[in-house]
């Protein structure tokens, strides 16, 4: 019975020392990033991770005020050339957020669906930017 106490005791501490410590680091643009190990000194101790938790940076959707109608044809394409470079890049983020996101198991992804869940947030958005970008490449034709 001693035993059987002691060996509960035992698992009980290991289990709870195996839980991830999970830091926020901010880069010099002021993009967050969640990490297991702290990748500089911008890195912190992350406090508030809810079951809502994503890695993808928040989308900042490209804006054109336009009040004149007779704008010229290069402007135009410059503008449709500046837009397709915004939905480039944030392809490339979103496809980056998702290789980053494959690689890691956040703490509260005990359960693999959990995992899951996160991972197909990811790929929809990826699959959301490209549409974006063949939306702005088709605008400019």
């Amino acid at each position: 019975m001693k035993k059987r106490l002691i060996m509960t005791a035992m698992c009980a501490l290991m289990s709870a020392s195996a839980l991830a410590q999970v830091y926020e680091c901010i880069d010099s643009r002021g993009n967050h990033s969640y990490a297991e190990i702290p990748k500089g000194k911008n890195c912190h101790p992350a406090s508030n991770l809810g079951a809502n938790f994503s890695t993808t940076p928040a989308y900042k959707a490209a804006t054109i005020n336009s009040t004149d109608s007779t704008r010229d044809t290069t402007a135009s394409s410059q503008s449709n050339n500046a837009a397709i470079a915004t939905a480039r890049k944030n392809l490339a983020d979103a496809q980056k957020a998702l290789e980053e996101g494959k690689k890691i198991r956040l703490g509260n992804e005990r359960n693999y669906v959990h995992y899951q869940e996160r991972i197909k947030g990811l790929e929809d958005m990826v699959r959301t930017r490209q549409q974006e970008l063949d939306n702005a490449i088709n605008n400019k034709r």
